[in-house]
């Protein structure tokens, strides 16, 4: 193993013990500052951190001309979810554990070697002389509502850049678009009484189905419309809740929709759809009350944007194949940051095994990853 090898398996297994789920991401920040100190100290890199919670803060980095014009945004988030069931892991979900080439734990794919990847990939970039600027961002609580990146976009850290590498994993592909998402709640209200006297009642959970069916009819339009890179949009119900006992009529229940959205199904016409679905006819005694909870637009880039064409090279120069290009069905940060123009390429070490047991990563796609970064930071 080379010392770049051994630096970024010390990083990344250092940041998958830190059980960052949904907080302790200023902990990660502290390990990648600490990493990177005699760069920063030496005014190669410049650091700030902007915090989102006690505990919790997103960190900046820049090197290269702070005047440059043309500005690279790397993304990487610090968060994970939770590990689920631990005692169904072969190996301690944040111990890190390596074996037969993988490290295995809650993170290890989605995203932490990819944040380490880039990170170990910027410290030998810092080092160069660089035309263009680079501004990493490992942003909090991405797996969540992407917290830490609405911050930033909010404050303008996504205005200048020209492109922006997501280093989330991607099996090996190079994707340059990522559908959008909508989270919504239905709630019904009717009347508690005996089911045997449903006349006395109002039934909510009845409420819930005929939202249901006119929601579903509502959206089949978009859903048909097929976009050149982000095929169909889709919309499902994923949660009903409701009833107290089996022989009292509910009064109150509620259901959760999950929308992703596409460039020509977008975000307003999914959740006017929704809204018309609201006013449909309900039992006698039964009204509703729609929110949207979490609204992130689609990002689409041209498939054979300079960033995407610049990953593929630097591909090639490593030794590896070109990957496919294709597109996210799942969001990332980049629709925070995205703007019209941008190009952009989601990359990272990693596979299938997000959030899933036994998550890993194997080191050699993290170990290429890192020349992969180097050339991108170079050329680009």
């Amino acid at each position: 193993m080379t010392d770049e090898e051994q630096q970024v398996v010390n990083l990344l297994k250092a940041m998958v013990q830190i059980p960052s789920v949904g907080a302790k991401e200023g902990q990660v920040a502290d390990l990648i500052e600490a990493y990177l100190a005699p760069e920063w100290q030496a005014g190669l890199i410049r650091r700030k951190r902007i915090t989102y919670a006690p505990g919790r803060d997103n960190l900046v980095l820049t090197v290269g001309d702070p005047k440059a014009k043309r500005w690279l945004g790397v993304d990487g988030h610090m968060d994970v979810v939770d590990a689920g069931d631990e005692s169904k892991w072969e190996f301690p979900p944040f111990s890190a554990h390596i074996k037969d080439g993988r490290l295995y734990g809650r993170g290890a794919t989605d995203m932490k070697s990819g944040l380490a990847a880039v990170i170990v990939a910027l410290k030998k970039v810092a080092h160069t002389q660089l035309d263009h600027g680079i501004q990493l961002m490992a942003t909090v609580g991405e797996e969540i509502d992407n917290y830490g990146a609405r911050q930033l976009a909010a404050a303008g850290y996504g205005d200048r850049l020209a492109g922006l590498l997501v280093a989330e994993p991607g099996n090996s592909n190079v994707d340059a678009a990522e559908r959008g998402i909508i989270d919504y709640t239905l709630t019904a209200h009717g009347k508690a009484a005996h089911s045997s006297r449903p006349d006395l009642g109002a039934n909510a959970i009845h409420g819930l189905f005929a939202f249901a069916n006119a929601a579903l009819t509502a959206t089949a339009p978009l859903q048909a419309k097929d976009d050149p890179i982000l095929g169909h949009a889709t919309h499902n119900i994923d949660m009903i809740r409701g009833g107290n006992q089996i022989n009292s009529l509910p009064e109150s229940a509620y259901l959760r929709g999950n929308i992703r959205t596409t460039m020509i199904a977008d975000n307003d016409a999914f959740i006017q759809a929704l809204k018309q679905a609201a006013k449909t006819a309900v039992p006698k005694g039964v009204h509703l009350s729609l929110s949207i909870d979490s609204v992130l637009g689609p990002a689409a880039a041209s498939p054979d944007n300079a960033l995407i064409e610049t990953v593929q090279q630097a591909r090639q120069h490593v030794g590896l194949d070109r990957g496919a290009v294709a597109y996210r069905t799942g969001i990332t940060d980049a629709a925070l940051f995205y703007h019209d123009g941008l190009d952009l390429a989601i990359y990272g070490p990693g596979n299938d095994t997000s959030h899933e047991t036994n998550e890993y990563v194997t080191l050699q796609d993290v170990f290429d990853s890192v020349k992969v970064y180097k050339d991108v930071f170079m050329n680009y």
